[in-house]
């Protein structure tokens, strides 16, 4: 039977892997398969882009589908670094994630630079034995 540790350890890395899915997923502008890393249910928000909550998945899918789309047509790439992630599993099986995020932008033909500063800090629940982000509260540095 394993031990708490050895849980604590494949949750663990199993939210890694599910993040590094989820933001490439992001990253590469497929704005429809990283709505499917979300619930049905889900809620955004990310101040001061979105202050109002995005609810739903298609509500986040079309979101999604139109910062990719902005993105492509101003030549802009970002990258999102999850660093620092601490995982919290409550009671219920819900997971408490909460992260350092660096978002580090690229002009075609320019430099990287970083962009914005950020804490995510996400309830992730199983949906058929996957992760998938329930609510999501993203706050940058520079809003505090």
């Amino acid at each position: 039977m394993p031990t708490d540790h050895q849980n604590s350890e494949k949750t663990y890395a199993e939210v890694q892997q599910f993040y590094a899915h989820h933001i490439h997923l992001m990253d590469e502008g497929r704005a429809e398969e990283a709505a499917l890393t979300f619930t049905e249910d889900a809620s955004m928000v990310s101040p001061p882009k979105i202050v109002e909550p995005i609810r739903g998945r298609a509500n986040l899918a079309a979101g999604l589908r139109k910062a990719a789309d902005t993105l492509i047509a101003d030549g802009v790439r970002y990258r999102r670094c999850h660093t620092m992630i601490a995982v919290e599993p409550q009671p219920d099986g819900r997971l408490y994630v909460r992260a350092y995020v660096q978002v580090v932008r690229t002009q075609r033909g320019g430099q990287s630079v970083l962009h914005a500063m950020c804490v995510c800090e996400d309830v992730l629940v199983r949906e058929d034995g996957a992760l998938k982000v329930l609510e999501r509260v993203v706050t940058r540095d520079d809003q505090f």
